[in-house]
């Protein structure tokens, strides 16, 4: 019998290390496949599908492991969001 251990992809994406704001305009842009994200832009205005928020919401829960799917509802733009997050 063998042992088999699983063993996951490593993580790629955009660098999480950075403000708050930064982040998110750099995980929503690659999401979006799009050049840059503008502060006060909401996510779902700006195109995104439910299917792309759980991308984002599975790449950033890397940085802010409480982040709740709601809270994209509730905080929709990266400015908002941001101010949610904090520092954390």
């Amino acid at each position: 019998m063998t042992d088999r251990t699983r063993t996951r992809a490593p993580e790629t994406g955009p660098d999480l290390d950075g403000r708050p704001v930064e982040v998110l305009q750099a995980v929503w842009a690659q999401a979006l496949g799009v050049e840059t994200i503008e502060p006060d832009a909401g996510f779902f205005d700006l195109g995104a599908t439910s299917e792309m928020m759980l991308g984002v919401v599975r790449t950033l829960r890397r940085r802010w492991p409480h982040l709740r799917i709601v809270n994209i509802f509730a905080h929709p733009t990266v400015e908002q969001l941001a101010a949610f997050l904090g520092d954390e």
